[in-house]
């Protein structure tokens, strides 16, 4: 590869990476709407539940999708 060679880097609106949605401002919007609508996906096709199992399938579809790509100390 020639040292003087140029490459022009590509501006693109969102990308993802290990998962996790980023738009070109860096903000996590994207992501955050897509795990929202996970959480919809329950209310939509699960209409008649109780509190209980509401909770047992938001930890079980929604929760896991949250926690991943987040860094903790």
């Amino acid at each position: 590869m020639d040292r003087n060679q140029s490459h022009l880097l590509e501006k693109v609106k969102s990308i993802v990476d290990l998962g996790v949605h980023l738009d070109s401002n860096l903000t996590f919007k994207d992501h955050i709407l897509e795990k929202i609508n996970k959480a919809f996906v329950i209310k939509r096709n699960f209409i008649y539940m109780d509190k209980h199992t509401f909770v047992f399938l938001y930890k079980a579809m929604v929760h896991p999708h949250i926690l991943f790509g987040v860094v903790t100390n």
